[in-house]
């Protein structure tokens, strides 16, 4: 087992298959070429030119060519269970993105919920001949133009009444910093992952192959 970033994850197991699907190619190629290359059992043995005639394959050539079908059985089977591996990581990868991006999405929305019943109570304030915070009056024309004329038209009507004077309703407000982004940090976190051993000795994936 293995502590990396999902971004990381994704890349090592990507890397490996690259590894991989070029050596499965080489074998196959491998495979083909010994496929056309028959060692008969005696020296007097010949390729048959496409006659027809049954030659008995060397014991050598059927080693061999068992030889070629495990290695190329052990890496199909590993290719799988690579792309299983990594299709893992993006799934969970995109599951909290969702998550993150749902969160936010929620907290937007009741933040909004929030700013409206806040202008809705500056809105009453002022109508009703209070004093508010030229900042909090801002906040209701930014809010709905109309509603604040409506309230200011009210608070005319209620000059004579006995008013009260407010402290703004957001108080002192400190800086929002940007909502991190969902994909990104989905990328950035740590994750247990399991990086099976296909011995990359000597062995240099090739660019363009996934």
């Amino acid at each position: 087992m293995a502590t990396m970033k999902i971004k990381e994850a994704r890349r090592a197991y990507t890397a490996q298959l690259e590894v991989l699907r070029n050596r499965q190619r080489k074998l196959l190629k491998e495979q083909e070429e010994h496929n056309r290359k028959f060692q008969y059992g005696s020296p007097e043995e010949a390729w048959n030119g496409g006659s027809g005639v049954v030659v008995e394959l060397s014991e050598e050539y059927r080693k061999r060519a068992q030889e070629l079908q495990e290695k190329i059985d052990q890496v199909k089977e590993q290719i799988e269970e690579h792309v299983k591996l990594r299709d893992e990581v993006i799934e969970l990868e995109t599951g909290i993105a969702n998550v993150e991006a749902a969160k936010q999405q929620g907290e937007g929305m009741q933040e909004y919920g929030e700013e409206v019943a806040k202008c809705l109570e500056i809105a009453r304030r002022i109508a009703n001949g209070d004093k508010v915070p030229a900042s909090d009056e801002k906040k209701l024309m930014d809010f709905n133009i109309e509603v604040y004329k409506a309230a200011k038209n009210m608070a005319v009507m209620n000059a004579d009444k006995k008013h009260k004077e407010y402290e703004s309703l957001w108080g002192e407000e400190k800086e929002k910093g940007e909502n991190p982004n969902p994909h990104e940090m989905a990328e950035e976190t740590q994750i247990n992952v399991e990086l099976p051993d296909i011995g990359l000795e000597n062995e240099a994936p090739e660019s363009g192959n996934i």
